[in-house]
C-alpha cells in the first residue's frame, strides 16, 4: 500500500479483536494496542437533527437506517432503527461502536439528509452553520463480495517541515495513523512556539493535548496519530492533510434548511443572502452537484422549515417574515413553480401538515390542516387549508388562535399513519386519529390531534389529584356551620369536569373562596390566576378559559364568608419528559430536538394470514441528555434508548 493510505496493520492494531468475550477484555486490548489514545467520546454529543434512509430509497441495508447529526462534535451517527442498536457495519465486530461520519469538531451541524446515489452507496449531507456551507461525505462506498459494507478510503499527505527562520532545524512526524469514523478532510499544522508544540486542524480545531518529541501523540477525538521527532525553533511548523472524502458546497448564501424531493436525486436548500437580505429555495441536483434552478421568495425571506404534504405540495415556514409559502414545485423549471403566500400571526419556528381522507363507513370527515408554531411564542396555530381560515382551537380564551403549549416549540413531525390513542370514545373503544408529534423547550414530547389541534390525553384526562392520606377536595368551614357540596357529576363520576380539548386544563392548584358580599364564590388558580366569572351555588360554573367546570350545591346550612374549597388538578395530557434507564437513574429530556415520525414493518410474517405489520414510531434526539430514543406513539412508550 502506498504512503498515502492507512496501513492495514495499523488499522487492525487499533481495533479490538472479536475474540474478546467481555467489555473488560476489550478495554484492556484497547489500552495495550493504543495506549496513547485519549478516552473515547460518547456516541452522541448534542444530537439534534435526524433523517431516515429506507431500503426503497436505495443503499446496501435491508432495513431502515437513522442518521443523527451531533450539533457539537461535527459528526453524524448511523442507527439501526429496527434492531435497537447502532449500525453493525463491521462484520468482524458488530458489537463495536458505530463508525460515525466525521465532518470535524469545529463544524456546528444542522439539518442532515442521507442519500443513496446507487444500490450500494450512501452519502450524507448536512448544514455546516459554522462556515455557512452544505457539506457532503461518503458513508458507504460499496459492498464486498461477502456482503460487507465498504467504508471510504482514508489518506494523508506526506508531512512538510517549514523552517520559518531558516535556522536549519528539522522536525518531522512519522507513524501516521488515521481512523474511520474519526478522521475527516482537513489540513493540519503542528507548530512550535519556542517551548511547546501545538496542533491545529482546520476541521478539528486547536487540540488540547501537546505532542512531545519521541512520544506517540493522538488528537483529542482520535482523528490523527503520529510520533514527533527532530528539533525546531519558534515559528517552525509541520504541515499535512487528511482526506475522508468530505466535500464542501458553497451555494453563495447561508443554508438554513434541507429537504429531499421524494423519488429524485434533487434536494431543496433554503438559502438566505446576508448582504442582499434575500431568501430563496435552491433546487440542487445531488448526482451532478449542480444547481437546477431557484424559487424566488419575497424580500427578506428566510426559508427556515420545509415540509411536504401527502399530495406533494411544499410548505415553507419563514423565520423572519410572518408567512408560510405554499409551493407547487416545478422540478424541471423551478422558477416556474407556483408560490402562494399565507400570512401567519408571526414568523415561523416549526410547521406540519396533517390530513384525514373521508371515510363514511367509520363516520370520519375529511380535513386538511396546517399547524404553525410561531417564533418567540408558546402556542401552535391551526389553519384549515380547505376553508382558508385560521381555527380558534379554544374560543373561550383571551387569545384568538391556537393552543397554548406553555413552552416554546422546538419541532413538529406528522405521524404518517393514524394511531390508537389512549383516550377512549363513548363506546369504550380507543380513539383512532392522525396526530402530530411536537417537542417543546420545557423538555417534553406531546401529540397534537389532527382534527382539533388539541393535545392528546391519557386514559383519564384532566383529573383531581389527592395527596397521601388526604381528600381530593378539602372544605374549610369558616364562621358559622356550613355544608356546601362540590357535586359529583353523574356522567363522569367526577367532582371537577375537564374540557374535551386536551391542554386547556393545567397542572395547578385551585382555591374557591365564598364572598359573603357578592353572595357567590371566587375561583383562583395558581397558574390561571383569579377568574373573572363568579360561582353561584346550584349552577354549573366554567373557568374563564373553559378548561374546568363544576357545581357547588348549597347545603342545609347557609354558606358563610371565607368558606373554602381547595383541590389540585393534573392536566392529563399525554406527555413524555423522562425515562427510567435503570432502577436508580432517570434520564430527563433535557432539551429534546425536533422529532421525526416514521413507519416500519414490525413483527412476524409468513405462514398464512398476517395482520398489517406497519407500526408508527418517533425518532427523538434529546440534545443535552446526549441520547436518541425510538418512541412508539400508539403505546406511548420509549422502546429504544441509544446512548
Amino acid at each position: 500500500m502506498g504512503d498515502q493510505q492507512m496501513s492495514p496493520r495499523i488499522e487492525r492494531a487499533c481495533r479490538p479483536t472479536p475474540l474478546a468475550s467481555t467489555r473488560l477484555a476489550l478495554v484492556a486490548l484497547l489500552a495495550s494496542a493504543c495506549g496513547a489514545d485519549p478516552a473515547l467520546r460518547p456516541t452522541f454529543d448534542g444530537p439534534l437533527w435526524s433523517d431516515i434512509l429506507t431500503p426503497i430509497e436505495g443503499g446496501p441495508f435491508w432495513t431502515d437506517i437513522g442518521f443523527v447529526a451531533n450539533s457539537r462534535d461535527g459528526s453524524v451517527v448511523p442507527l439501526d432503527l429496527r434492531h435497537r442498536t447502532a449500525v453493525s457495519d463491521q462484520f468482524g465486530g458488530p458489537f463495536l461502536a458505530p463508525r460515525k461520519v466525521a465532518f470535524g469538531d469545529v463544524r456546528q451541524l444542522g439539518q442532515v439528509v442521507a442519500w443513496s446515489p446507487g444500490d450500494e452507496t450512501i452519502d450524507v449531507f448536512a448544514i455546516d452553520h459554522t462556515h455557512a456551507l452544505v457539506v457532503q461525505a461518503p458513508y458507504v462506498t460499496g459492498v464486498s463480495e461477502a456482503g460487507e459494507p465498504q467504508v471510504p478510503d482514508l489518506s494523508f499527505t506526506d508531512p512538510v517541515f517549514v523552517d520559518s527562520d531558516g535556522s536549519g532545524d528539522s522536525a518531522t512526524v512519522s507513524g501516521i495513523e488515521v481512523r474511520h469514523g474519526f478522521t475527516t478532510t482537513e489540513d493540519w499544522v503542528v507548530e512550535f512556539d519556542g517551548s511547546d508544540w501545538f496542533v491545529t486542524g482546520t476541521g478539528s480545531g486547536r487540540q488540547a493535548r501537546s505532542p512531545r518529541v519521541g512520544k506517540l501523540w493522538t488528537s483529542d477525538n482520535r482523528e490523527l496519530t503520529f510520533k514527533l521527532t527532530g528539533s525546531a525553533s519558534a515559528g517552525d511548523r509541520i504541515e499535512l492533510s487528511t482526506d475522508a472524502g468530505v466535500v464542501e458546497h458553497d451555494l453563495g448564501s447561508v443554508p438554513l434548511s434541507l429537504l429531499e424531493v421524494p423519488g429524485t436525486d434533487l434536494m431543496l436548500v433554503g438559502l438566505w443572502d446576508r448582504e442582499a437580505d434575500l431568501g430563496d429555495l435552491l433546487v440542487w441536483d445531488r448526482l451532478t452537484a449542480t444547481e437546477v434552478g431557484r424559487i424566488a421568495l419575497p424580500e427578506s425571506a428566510q426559508p427556515w422549515r420545509l415540509t411536504w404534504d401527502e399530495t406533494g405540495t411544499l410548505f415553507v415556514g419563514d423565520a423572519r417574515r410572518s408567512a408560510v409559502y405554499i409551493i407547487s414545485l416545478d422540478e424541471d423549471d423551478p422558477a416556474a413553480s407556483v408560490v402562494e403566500e399565507l400570512a401567519t400571526p408571526a414568523p415561523v419556528q416549526a410547521l406540519a401538515v396533517v390530513s384525514q381522507p373521508e371515510d363514511t363507513l367509520v363516520h370520519r370527515e375529511f380535513y386538511n390542516h396546517l399547524l404553525v408554531a410561531p417564533v418567540d411564542d408558546t402556542r401552535i396555530d391551526l389553519y384549515d387549508l380547505t376553508t382558508g381560515e385560521w381555527v380558534d382551537v379554544n374560543p373561550r380564551d383571551d387569545v384568538h388562535g391556537g393552543l397554548d403549549m406553555r413552552s416554546p416549540v422546538v419541532g413538529m413531525s406528522t405521524v404518517p399513519m393514524p394511531i390508537k390513542l389512549l383516550e377512549e370514545n363513548n363506546d369504550g373503544n380507543r380513539r383512532i386519529e392522525h396526530v402530530v408529534a411536537v417537542t417543546t423547550f420545557d423538555g417534553a414530547l406531546r401529540l397534537i390531534e389532527g382534527p382539533t389541534g388539541c393535545l392528546a390525553i391519557d386514559v383519564q384526562g384532566a383529573r383531581l389529584v389527592a395527596d397521601v392520606n388526604a381528600d381530593m377536595v378539602t372544605f374549610s368551614d369558616l364562621g358559622s356551620l356550613s355544608n356546601p357540596v362540590l357535586v359529583t357529576d353523574t356522567a363522569t363520576s367526577r367532582q371537577v369536569v375537564s374540557s374535551a380539548c386536551g391542554g386547556i386544563a393545567r397542572d395547578e392548584a385551585w382555591k374557591l373562596v365564598y364572598d359573603g358580599v357578592e353572595g357567590a364564590w371566587r375561583a383562583m388558580g395558581t397558574l390561571s390566576g383569579e377568574q373573572e366569572g363568579l360561582i353561584y351555588e346550584d349552577e354549573r360554573y366554567t373557568t374563564d378559559d373553559g378548561g374546568l367546570s363544576w357545581i357547588i350545591l348549597a347545603g342545609t346550612w347557609p354558606t358563610t364568608d371565607g368558606d373554602t374549597f381547595v383541590f389540585t388538578v393534573e392536566d392529563g395530557v399525554l406527555e413524555m419528559g423522562e425515562l427510567a434507564v435503570s432502577t436508580t437513574e432517570v434520564m430527563t429530556f433535557n432539551l429534546p430536538g425536533p422529532p421525526l415520525a416514521f413507519t416500519m414493518d414490525m413483527g412476524p410474517s409468513g405462514g398464512g394470514w398476517d395482520e398489517d405489520r406497519t407500526k408508527a414510531h418517533i425518532l427523538l434526539p434529546v440534545t443535552n441528555s446526549d441520547a436518541v430514543l425510538r418512541i412508539r406513539p400508539q403505546g406511548w412508550s420509549a422502546e429504544v434508548n441509544w446512548r
